[in-house]
């Protein structure tokens, strides 16, 4: 695969200068990174407020510290989250309760059945998972190879770690970003959807040696 040659290096969420200032180019890649999944659980609200909200807490799936961002010529243009697979259910845990008390009391009945819809539509995450929860870049900076960069670090920081693979989830209409995944190895395990919302997603693993 071709680098593209300018000055690219990945860095912490969480050690980020003027974080606060930075947020408008954190929020959107995870956005895309996220639907159309996001756009079903997060229905009825400000998705990038959300999303924004969940950064800043650290028991969150999306916390910064779980966040490392892809930094080219001195601008953010995307970046991954990712996590041991036995810190997931409790971290989606605390978002969807935190979900609910910027909802209020009244939405309880409408996330159980949006969760209800969901429920089948990823592959259990085992402890040994190394979880790639969001991978992806910028609109404005696609098309430069820099995802490359993106999963070489994920892959590289499972292998440190001891895990025995890596796990995602894929859109299944998302051809383009599934044969991404299935160059770096990676293969569907499971095949998702749901029953109102019309959402269809492959869990995906990648043996890391």
């Amino acid at each position: 695969m071709t680098r593209n040659t300018q000055q690219v290096q990945i860095v912490w969420g969480h050690k980020t200068s003027h974080l606060d200032k930075k947020l408008n180019d954190i929020v959107p890649w995870i956005h895309q990174a996220g639907r159309p999944y996001y756009d079903i659980f997060l229905r009825g609200n400000d998705v990038h407020s959300v999303i924004a909200q969940w950064l800043k807490r650290r028991s969150s799936e999306l916390s910064l510290r779980r966040t490392r961002l892809l930094v080219a010529d001195d601008r953010i243009a995307g970046g991954y989250i990712s996590l041991a697979g036995g810190d997931l259910a409790g971290c989606r845990q605390a978002d969807l309760l935190d979900l609910a008390r910027t909802m209020g009391e009244h939405s309880y009945r409408e996330l159980r059945d949006r969760m209800d819809d969901l429920s089948d539509l990823f592959a259990p995450v085992e402890d040994h998972d190394f979880y790639l929860s969001k991978l992806g870049v910028l609109p404005r900076m696609e098309g430069r190879g820099l995802s490359q960069y993106l999963m070489d670090d994920c892959l590289r920081r499972a292998r440190q770690g001891g895990f025995g693979r890596v796990r995602t989830e894929v859109p299944e209409h998302d051809e383009e970003t599934r044969e991404f995944y299935e160059t770096y190895g990676f293969k569907p395990i499971y095949r998702g959807k749901t029953s109102m919302s019309n959402l269809r997603y492959l869990s995906m693993v990648c043996p890391v040696q």
